[in-house]
């Protein structure tokens, strides 16, 4: 067998590998994807018969009035409270998209964020109660970005 078909063939299945690995880190992100959307959806929608759910629209517009910096911060404490509730580790919940991608100074504001509803102990708080919790923080510590 010559020099040239033997790495040939090592580079076949090098490149094989790498294929397989790509198309299953793929896979596995839709699949990850695919389970947290359902836990990002009981977060944020009430539990609670029709006539309540009629109700909340009418607290939506003071919703709206929040600063957008504000509803990036009850993004990361609802990201957080789901990721202690999977059991997914603190490190990963740092590394996520709206955290990760930010300036120094804000990133290290969301890091802190959502550290503390990470580690907060008892039971997880209704979603009004962590919406105030979190705006009411928000606007006394971070200033406008």
């Amino acid at each position: 067998m010559s020099v040239f078909l033997r790495w040939g063939i090592f580079g076949i299945l090098g490149f094989a590998g790498l294929m397989y690995a790509y198309n299953a880190s793929k896979q596995m992100a839709a699949n990850r994807a695919a389970r947290a959307a359902p836990a990002a959806v009981e977060t944020v929608q009430p539990a609670g018969s029709k006539p309540e759910m009629q109700a909340a629209p009418a607290a939506a517009p003071p919703a709206t009035n929040a600063a957008p910096h504000c509803e990036a911060e009850l993004a990361v404490a609802q990201r957080a409270l789901a990721a202690r509730a999977e059991g997914q580790p603190l490190d990963r919940l740092l590394r996520i998209q709206e955290i990760a991608f930010q300036e120094p100074a804000r990133r290290h504001r969301l890091e802190q964020v959502a550290t503390f509803w990470f580690q907060r102990e008892g039971p997880q708080p209704n979603p009004e109660a962590l919406r105030q919790g979190v705006m009411t923080d928000c606007v006394r510590t971070s200033p406008a970005p």
